[in-house]
């Protein structure tokens, strides 16, 4: 993670325009070795919910699947779980980012990721992430859905020019915990499915996850 990540600014959020894929549901994946991916949320889930202040992560060993739930972080008494982007075993987690929650939302592509995995289906699940100049226009997407939000339940609207503001949430409370988690982070959450050995997100047993609270 040692090189400068080239990326653009769409209303103040960072988009990553080289080498990342971005899950619909704000986590991203980069290649690290041919059988190995470096995992983490983007800049958008960070600048909506604010600062975490504790993160669930899972065990090295544990196997997740695209678009079922595989961390979460916490705040104020408040949950965001997130979907994972791609199928794969968890191999190493950030250790820094367990015990320093806020390098998530400080420096989300850099050293805020959160855990390495080595993927069992990438070919078919890239097919369903976006990249390049593609984050750019889906960002823009969600932004716009994002500023809807904002005059619908609070009566903000963005100057022209402007930029969102950092923590959203905190912010603008009015908007709802749970209403952003589920129309921006697990939208494209499936069912869980314990045929696939997946434990489902419900019942998560607290031994198999990493948090530093």
């Amino acid at each position: 993670m040692t090189n400068p990540i080239k990326k653009a600014q769409v209303f103040g959020f960072e988009v990553p325009t080289e080498g990342y894929y971005l899950h619909r549901g704000h986590a991203w994946v980069v290649m690290e070795k041919p059988d190995e991916v470096r995992v983490g949320l983007d800049d958008f889930s960070q600048k909506i919910l604010g600062p975490a202040e504790a993160v669930q992560l899972p065990e090295p060993g544990k196997e997740y699947f695209q678009d079922h739930i595989f961390m979460a972080l916490l705040r104020q008494g408040h949950k965001a779980s997130f979907v994972a982007p791609v199928d794969g075993v968890v191999v190493g987690v950030n250790e820094k980012a367990v015990k320093t929650p806020r390098l998530i939302h400080d420096d989300p592509y850099g050293e805020g990721w959160l855990y390495l995995m080595r993927p069992t289906n990438l070919k078919n699940n890239l097919v369903n992430l976006v990249t390049g100049p593609d984050c750019v226009a889906w960002i823009e997407e969600e932004t716009h859905r994002l500023l809807e939000l904002l005059n619908t339940r609070v009566g903000f609207t963005l100057p022209e020019g402007g930029t969102i503001v950092d923590d959203v949430y905190g912010h603008f409370p009015a908007l709802g915990w749970r209403r952003l988690v589920r129309g921006f982070f697990t939208r494209h959450l499936q069912a869980p499915s314990r045929r696939r050995g997946f434990e489902g997100w419900d019942n998560w047993d607290k031994r198999t996850w990493r948090t530093g609270a």
